[in-house]
């Protein structure tokens, strides 16, 4: 495989990945990790952050592992001898990357903090599309596949042991007693979880021909304990999203690789449909609430599904500056103020909360501006027209090319709705199937520079990698221990000893926003209890300083109760122009 790689390769999935640039074990170990364990962890009460911290250390670091010994690799050997190169996809991409990565000089930063940690997650979804484009093959896509498949109904016996209040927990499921949701911490992201798996398995479904009987029955059985958990969680962007890719896989399938797979296509559709009827019988109350939901929808269009004041607010949010964008990750810290003004030009609308657009591109576009935007849209156009021109031509690629398209089409359909992109231990598997689709789908808008030409950029490139990810797991490293430090400040009894573990953990960039807004409650409460009014106001004036940079629902609440207590007027005026519920009455002898 030294040949080189245009921007629209023919090359098809190989048996075997490429070890020139790493050894094939050892990759396909790693993105084994980083791809199908993340979502059956979770931090726990040793830490202060006791979901998504481990989630990111098992996604992310071997990603980052593996990018440091490639561009190392690469940065010593060279392109040649390492058969390195990249797309034209990866090319586009790549200005993306540098796009983003400058836009805080003309758009400004609220959170610095949020940059940073949106950046490496952007930065590894890259990361591991160059990587995969040429190191993975097609044992080690199966091998992922069935993991991804076992992993979903192991996490389907979690939600199930979750919604049964007379069970205990055991420590490794997520103590939510009453919520469908495993170990993922939220339900919609779990729904997706479980559409990967399930058009993971039904890929492996239409493959099994070679497989054995006992292997033929063991995936029917995980794939139907998949299909009822993803019908259990109710979500319909889930449920919708898992429809979409099958769609799309079922099309490919019939047409470029004959109707012998009809029979294959409708087993998989009849055992869903089976699953929906047991689900119904036995599962009654959930199923309940999924039609509900789905009455909603047609009594109320126009709502779109109670999205409507979002993105208004996400519209509003672009408006206000479409050229420079709000910078990458401050999406979340501009929602209040942008909702304040969406309010006032549609007052009819419903005011609510919340971190994201439930639409990925329109939250992207209000991030990084139209010029982001558009090459955002201008990468999944490029994909688009290159697999529907493969499905219209009947070509004859590797199935593991239709599986990347379909899972692609899968993300498209859920990140209309919901937030994909923003839960990396799901959103790897964009790139992987980016990867699989590309490097035998995508038509050829210019040739990407072969190995021999590349030699002192791709040096360049694989130095820079190299220390990109070197950067990157000190930050994380440091974050890690800096919310160690969050929850050994929150246990002390010792106010003195709080004091000294918040100090410790502001001088830990990643965590520094949360440490300083922590520390700000920790001596609201210290000044309280002592009846210290300096301690209380140290509190204060630092919290307000934390809402200024990160304005949120909750320190919205908590400063405009305070500002009502102190019979500030100004201030309490000032909060209570955001909207939202209402935390007190101002006293009557103010005069307002």
């Amino acid at each position: 495989m030294n040949e080189s790689l245009k921007s629209g390769s023919s090359l098809s999935t190989p048996e075997e990945p490429d070890s020139l640039l790493l050894h094939g074990f050892f990759f396909s170990l790693v993105l084994f990790v980083s791809l199908v364990l993340p979502n059956l962890v979770f931090s726990g009460p040793y830490f202060y952050s006791t979901l998504h911290l481990m989630k990111w250390a098992v996604a992310l670091v071997p990603v980052a592992l593996c990018g440091l010994l490639a561009g190392l690799s690469v940065a010593a050997r060279g392109t040649v001898r390492t058969a390195f190169s990249i797309d034209g996809f990866a090319v586009i991409w790549l200005l993306l990357l540098l796009y983003v990565t400058a836009q805080p000089f003309w758009s400004g930063l609220r959170s610095p903090e949020t940059f940073f940690q949106e950046w490496f997650f952007f930065a590894s979804l890259w990361l591991v599309y160059i990587l995969t484009s040429r190191l993975a093959g097609r044992r080690l896509l199966r091998a992922l596949f069935w993991g991804c498949l076992v992993n979903c109904a192991v996490s389907v016996v979690f939600a199930e042991l979750q919604v049964r209040e007379t069970v205990n927990l055991p420590f490794f499921i997520l103590p939510t007693p009453g919520h469908y949701i495993a170990n993922t911490g939220q339900q919609n992201m779990f729904a997706l979880w479980l559409s990967l798996g399930g058009l993971n398995g039904t890929f492996l479904f239409f493959s099994s021909e070679k497989n054995g009987k006992i292997t033929r029955a063991l995936l029917t059985m995980l794939l139907a304990v998949t299909f009822w958990g993803l019908i259990s969680t109710t979500s319909r962007s889930g449920i919708l999203a898992f429809f979409t890719g099958f769609a799309v896989l079922s099309c490919y399938y019939l047409r470029n690789l004959g109707r012998k797979n009809l029979g294959k296509v409708l087993a998989v559709a009849a055992l869903f449909c089976a699953v929906l009827g047991v689900n119904l019988v036995l599962n009654e109350g959930r199923w309940g609430i999924l039609m509900h939901k789905m009455d909603d929808v047609l009594k109320n269009p126009l709502s779109i599904a109670n999205r409507d004041s979002i993105w208004a607010t996400s519209w509003t949010m672009y408006a206000a500056r479409p050229l420079r964008g709000v910078g990458l990750g401050q999406y979340k810290w501009h929602y209040l103020d942008s909702q304040r003004e969406m309010l006032k030009r549609w007052p009819r609308m419903k005011w609510q909360y919340t971190h994201w657009a439930h639409n990925e591109f329109l939250q992207w576009f209000a991030e990084t501006g139209t010029v982001g935007g558009l090459l955002m849209v201008f990468l999944w156009g490029w994909w688009a027209i290159s697999a529907f021109s493969a499905f219209l031509r009947k070509k004859i690629h590797s199935p593991e090319a239709y599986w990347g398209s379909a899972m692609v089409a899968l993300f498209l359909f859920n990140a209309l709705w919901t937030r994909p992109f923003h839960r990396i231990e799901n959103v790897l598997w964009l790139s992987l199937a980016f990867a699989a689709a590309n490097r035998e789908m995508l038509h050829p808008l210019f040739d990407a520079p072969p190995p021999e030409d590349f030699q002192k950029g791709g040096r360049l490139l694989g130095g820079v990698m190299a220390a990109v990810c070197l950067i990157g797991l000190v930050y994380f490293g440091s974050g890690v221990w800096g919310d160690r430090m969050l929850r050994l400040a929150s246990d002390a009894d010792d106010p003195a000893v709080s004091e000294q573990f918040f100090s410790r953990a502001l001088s830990a960039p990643m965590v520094r926003d949360l440490a300083e807004k922590e520390r700000a409650y920790f001596l609201i409460s210290l000044g309280q209890e002592r009846k210290d009014p300096e301690i209380v106001s140290e509190g204060l004036n630092s919290l307000m300083a934390c809402f200024g940079r990160q304005p949120h629902v909750r320190e919205l609440n908590y400063l405009k109760e305070w500002s009502r207590r102190l019979e500030n007027v100004p201030l309490y005026d000032e909060f209570s122009s955001y909207g939202g519920p209402v935390s007190g009455q101002p006293p009557e002898k103010w005069e307002r």
